[in-house]
């Protein structure tokens, strides 16, 4: 903070309190034109400017009486009796005395001008004009130190010299019910008689005062370094003492907790939930290579990877994940924290454990972990083999959201090429399923359809499970070799999801995929060629990781042949309870249950739910309430709880939004006027991506 504002003078300017109503006359003007502007106008000094409004001079009133005296003609020139290089001002001079007083007191004239910094004249100031202002200055300090005297937490008095109190705050009132008009005139010991009364400076005065522990600041009132009085302030320390000793509590107990934490050998961190961490132990610093200070604050995403943390807090469902961080593979664990230590409360965020690698136990559970993964999704994908690729076919992808309907129409049409296809869009949206239908509608329908999630295979391992290895090119490979993914999608399609997770590593051989049709084994000599279809799912923004360095933009043109983006659920209003409805009948299947159907009050929390997770957060959610409601309606206690919270959360929001989106809608459609219903057109005009542009239509119902 500089000085001026420490001292107020900021308040005001010299441009705020300047006369702007002056003339200016011209070096060869004569005393003629002097006289006549004086006459016209109350200045007592005129700007002398030249041709460009610059200041040359000033012409006071006691040299024009001056020329007279000594017998000049009117029609004489005032040349002669110009003061040149005048005081001046600047016009962003702040009010004080120093920059405008002792200039006007030093000059010779009693006004003096107000220049810009071209040294152009704005104005006049004098001391008319600084008396003014430090009127406005009086006035306006005194209201904002009232305002701070009435609006202060701690009770004040102000007495005069001899203790007779002059004000009290509202504060004080409050704090110990008495009435400041009939206590104003009694002297302090009347009203307070625990008190004895001294005009001395002191500071932190312990008192019990009609009951109520305070602490008393009692501060001189000095007026022309006289002691004119005494300000009191009076601080309720009731409260503190107990706030005090559960703070004493909460601090034992962060510091066992923080021991715990520290002492353990894995690396934990507490995020809340929106994913921010508020702790990492010292385990995780080490493992991170970075400091407690740089960590907090920081979104966990962008340490892990993953978005799995803020999942679990949303959920309140535990996951189990693997990352790797800095080469070294880890198991992570997340599991939501839930307010008050109660199961049936909305989780507040999560508690994420990394289990290092570095011990044969936790490699063990790693590798069985990935394995089991590994075996869970061979046989879901045998599963689904067995029962043809009609299962898998458009027709199965529920919707009746007019442009998902022709995101599937062009789907199918596109389907019967090889080119390579990129499914954009948010976690949960059925990038899964729109890649098999994709498939199952191509000519190699009846080839292999193989999965392949890029982020869930550590880096160690991707490339030998993505290309396959040579007999004996790392300890502990299989003699007879093995091949990998795209060998075994020969003639088929593979489906890289996540490829946003992908290292650049990695990156460069899936390019040569796509460019040559050929790679080579790891540890191989051989060049394998194979024919496949690639199909590339991410919910990273590819053009953000390229700016960064994190994705290759040549292998990014190559995968954006043809582009799809799938809208997250908020926006598919209509399709939130026939996907529900569809998850009943799954469910019913599963677990033998008998659910009928979905409650209006239910189905009124489902469509205002926002869906962060998409469909794959709506299934859990359907399948939780038929774990519960067993047979019947689902009704609305059947649902989680962070749903029903976003429920009351949706009844209290202001129309603001609602105001925005009107808004938005009406330029939509003026806009869809005005290029005759062409969409593309409409979005180039708007300077948005034609996948924001049917999203928006999609939220607006615009067909």
């Amino acid at each position: 903070m500089n000085a001026k504002s420490k001292t107020g003078s900021i308040w005001l300017s010299v441009k705020h309190m300047m006369n702007t109503d002056y003339e200016v006359i011209h070096p060869d003007d004569t005393l003629r034109t002097v006289i006549k502007i004086y006459k016209e106008t109350k200045l007592d000094t005129l700007p002398v400017v030249d041709d460009e409004g610059v200041l040359v001079g000033v012409m006071p009133k006691g040299r024009l009486y001056k020329a007279l005296l000594e017998g000049a003609s009117i029609d004489d020139p005032s040349t002669p009796y110009i003061v040149t290089s005048p005081i001046t001002v600047q016009s962003d001079l702040s009010y004080d005395e120093v920059s405008l007083g002792v200039r006007v007191n030093r000059s010779q004239v009693g006004t003096v001008p107000v220049l810009d910094k071209q040294g152009k004249v704005l104005g006049m100031a004098g001391k008319v004009e600084y008396m003014r202002a430090g009127l406005h200055m009086a006035t306006a300090t005194s209201a904002v130190l009232e305002s701070i005297f009435e609006a202060m937490h701690e009770g004040m008095i102000a007495t005069n010299k001899d203790g007779y109190i002059i004000r009290v705050n509202n504060a004080i009132e409050k704090m110990f019910n008495i009435s400041g008009e009939e206590v104003v005139g009694m002297h302090l010991e009347e009203v307070f008689p625990e008190i004895n009364y001294s005009s001395e400076f002191r500071l932190g005065v312990r008192n019990t005062l009609g009951g109520v522990p305070v602490i008393i600041n009692q501060v001189p009132i000095i007026e022309d370094q006289q002691q004119s009085g005494t300000n009191f302030v009076f601080l309720d320390i009731s409260d503190i003492e107990k706030i005090a000793q559960e703070l004493e509590s909460v601090k034992e107990l962060q510091t066992t907790l923080s021991g715990v934490l520290s002492a353990s050998s894995d690396g934990v961190f507490v995020t809340d939930r929106s994913g921010t961490i508020k702790y990492a132990n010292e385990m995780a610093v080490q493992l991170i290579g970075s400091t407690p200070e740089q960590l907090t604050g920081t979104p966990i995403e962008n340490i892990l990877r993953t978005a799995c943390p803020i999942q679990v807090a949303r959920t309140g469902i535990a996951e189990v994940d693997v990352c790797n961080i800095k080469g070294r593979n880890c198991v992570v664990s997340h599991v939501p924290i839930k307010a008050g230590n109660r199961m049936d409360s909305s989780p507040v965020g999560t508690v994420s454990t990394l289990y290092l690698a570095d011990n044969k136990l936790t490699e063990e559970i790693t590798r069985k972990w990935f394995s089991l993964q590994q075996q869970v999704q061979y046989y879901r994908d045998e599963l689904e083999k067995q029962g043809g690729s009609e299962k898998n076919n458009f027709d199965e992808i529920v919707t009746q959201n007019v442009h998902f309907i022709a995101m599937k129409k062009e789907g199918q049409r596109i389907a019967q090429s090889s080119s390579t296809v990129l499914l954009t869009g948010e976690s949960g949206v059925g990038k899964d399923m729109f890649a098999r239908a994709i498939h199952a509608a191509s000519p190699r329908a009846r080839r292999p359809f193989i999965k392949v999630n890029c982020a869930a295979i550590p880096e160690s391992l991707l490339e030998s499970e993505l290309f396959g290895y040579a007999p004996g090119s790392f300890t502990g490979a299989s003699k007879k070799g093995k091949p990998g993914y795209f060998e075994q999608a020969h003639e088929g399609t593979i489906f890289l999801d996540e490829i946003g997770d992908t290292p650049l590593s990695i990156q460069v051989k899936i390019l040569q995929v796509l460019q040559e049709k050929q790679f080579m084994r790891v540890g191989g000599t051989k060049t394998q060629t194979v024919d496949v279809r690639i199909i590339a799912a991410t919910n990273r923004n590819l053009r953000e990781a390229m700016s960064r360095g994190e994705f290759r933009e040549d292998l990014y043109y190559r995968l954006n042949v043809i582009e799809f983006y799938l809208p997250p659920l908020r926006v598919r209003f209509e399709d939130i309870i026939p996907l529900a409805e569809m998850f009943i009948e799954k469910y019913n299947s599963i677990l033998h249950t008998q659910v009928t159907g979905i409650s209006k009050e239910a189905k009124e929390a489902l469509q205002r739910y926002s869906w962060a997770g998409n469909i794959r957060e709506l299934e859990n959610a359907i399948e939780r309430a038929a774990n519960y409601v067993w047979e019947g309606e689902i009704r609305i206690e059947h649902l989680p709880a962070h749903i029903l919270q976003s429920q009351e959360e949706h009844k209290g929001q202001s129309s603001y939004r609602m105001v925005l989106d009107d808004i938005d809608r009406e330029i939509i459609l003026d806009t869809l006027r005005k290029t005759e219903g062409n969409k593309s057109a409409a979005a180039r005009m708007l300077n948005i991506s034609r996948s924001a542009f049917y999203e928006k239509l999609a939220k607006y119902g615009i067909k």
